[in-house]
């Protein structure tokens, strides 16, 4: 059997029709989730589609589609301008090159944004898009947080002991992820501390500056690509193999709620699944809201990469469960009526990083010495020149040691007060879980409600990045955005004086 076809929704062209894509723009937030946009040309006239930024590793410059089908891409090279060639670029520091770019046959505009090598006088030119779709992003998981900021800690934690890596998943981490392919790149990230940088340099200038841009850091950069020779060297196309990738590990330890022992058992199954239509072709369709657990292969396989070393991978058992292989007249049977739609985005847009104006916890079940900042902030309600406060209560992001109280269990919490004054001024205050540890009131002051929730997130992690003390590098760097940042200590006074101290500060006085 050949590739299952995956055709996007809503394909503009003609049956049959071959067409070229000819150019990609930069990701953006859509209904939840990042979609880019595509443009194909017929010869005639440019079109534009609208994806999923997670099909983007079906995408390639220059090659010709069929249908809308995201596996039928191919090479045509009528003028016989490209060849696959192998190149080093290590120990070369690139140039970041900005330009607007009109999109021919159309009246499309969009950037571009490449970073050039030159080498040996011969220039290699290599949009950035492509470095994270094949670089850094090889596989389903990377694709899907390498845009976010700080995200890694949603799904792991990890730590380091001699020459063996321990990654902790949580079960936020899809089972369809436990490959190998993907645990090794990790470790390749996590043991090169400049990739790792590169990393967070996009999630960072995404996230604030909605800017697909990052420093170029890696020193050894060695690859085989598909490219089009031009005036004064090479475009690269298509980077399909990336060489020596050194991972500075012996071991891998894997830890995931899935790693279970099996044990037999002689009870039936009480139910089973039977799903339709497995084996037919499926339409990837932007408007579905996540990929709703069913895994569909990507090219994976088109992008290869080669380790100097492959680290020993230990999967870590951490309980059991019963496995029932028989049935019975009691065995209840399920048909799935599969229907075929589908999307490569991860599960759930909104999902995936839940911003400050969702409260996971009950405000009135929270004590100690957020129940006094409560207490203080329903004050605050009351005095003159404020005209709402809203409380929400949250676990800081995970990722550091400081994510726990000093039991190592309990996950540490975080109060966000929103305040609106008569003046209509905006503000957040953060007050988070101390334990003894002397960390001051944050409070933040914006005229857009929508950047104060970004704002606030990555102040967050970065809060637990730095293990419990407010990031200033990171607030002088928001500052220059308009943002104003002001610390307060905590005064040992009753609650109204607490409340009239910070009303000061805010300046929310008629």
């Amino acid at each position: 059997m050949g590739k299952i076809k995956l055709k996007i929704k809503n394909w503009p062209f003609k049956l049959g029709e071959k067409v070229q894509l000819i150019w990609i723009g930069e990701p953006f937030k859509y209904n939840n989730k990042w979609m880019i946009d595509t443009y194909f040309n017929d010869g005639k006239i440019t079109k534009k589609v609208i994806q999923d930024w997670a099909n983007i590793h079906f995408l390639s410059i220059d090659k010709y589609y069929t249908d809308g089908d995201l596996n039928s891409g191919k090479v045509i090279d009528e003028l016989g301008n490209m060849s696959i060639i192998d190149i080093d670029l290590s120990d070369i520091i690139p140039k970041y090159n900005e330009n607007n770019w009109n999109i021919k046959m159309s009246y499309y505009k969009s950037k571009s944004r490449t970073f050039n090598f030159y080498k040996n006088k011969v220039l290699y030119s290599i949009p950035l898009v492509e470095i994270i779709r094949s670089v850094l992003a090889p596989n389903s998981f990377m694709l899907n947080t390498i845009l976010y900021n700080d995200t890694f800690e949603d799904y792991f934690t990890y730590e380091v002991d001699d020459n063996a890596l321990n990654l902790y998943f949580n079960n936020n981490y899809r089972n369809a992820y436990l490959k190998d392919n993907y645990y090794n790149h990790l470790a390749w990230i996590i043991s090169n501390e400049e990739i790792l940088k590169i990393i967070d340099n996009i999630g960072y200038n995404i996230s604030i500056n909605n800017k697909m841009m990052f420093d170029f850091y890696i020193r050894s950069f060695k690859f085989k690509a598909r490219v089009k020779r031009n005036k004064v060297g090479y475009t690269i196309l298509e980077i399909l193999k990336i060489k020596e990738k050194n991972i500075k590990f012996d071991q891998l330890n894997i830890y995931h709620p899935s790693f279970e022992e099996q044990k037999n058992s002689d009870k039936s199954k009480l139910r089973k699944y039977i799903n339709l239509n497995k084996d037919s072709d499926r339409t990837i369709d932007n408007e579905i809201d996540g990929s709703n657990k069913v895994d569909e292969s990507i090219h994976e396989e088109l992008i290869t990469h080669e380790y100097i070393n492959i680290p020993k991978i230990k999967k870590e058992k951490v309980g059991y469960k019963n496995k029932r292989t028989n049935e019975d007249e009691k065995t209840k049977r399920y048909f799935i009526e599969d229907d075929k739609k589908r999307t490569l985005s991860d599960e759930g847009g909104e999902n995936i990083t839940k911003g400050i104006e969702i409260s996971n916890i009950d405000i009135h079940k929270v004590d100690g010495e957020l129940k006094e900042f409560i207490e203080v902030l329903n004050i605050l309600k009351t005095m003159e020149g404020i005209e709402s406060v809203e409380i929400n209560i949250r676990e800081l992001p995970l990722g550091r040691k400081f994510s726990y109280l000093s039991d190592g269990v309990t996950r540490r919490k975080c109060l966000i007060g929103k305040i609106i004054s008569k003046l209509d001024k905006k503000f957040v205050l953060l007050e988070v879980e101390r334990q003894t540890k002397p960390l001051s009131t944050l409070i933040i002051e914006s005229e857009i409600n929508h950047e104060l929730d970004n704002v606030c997130e990555t102040i967050l992690k970065g809060l637990v990045k730095t293990s419990g003390n407010w990031n200033s590098e990171l607030l002088d760097y928001l500052s220059n955005k308009n943002i104003v940042f002001k610390r307060i200590k905590h005064i040992k006074k009753d609650n109204f004086k607490v409340a009239e101290y910070i009303i000061n500060k805010i300046n929310c006085k008629l």
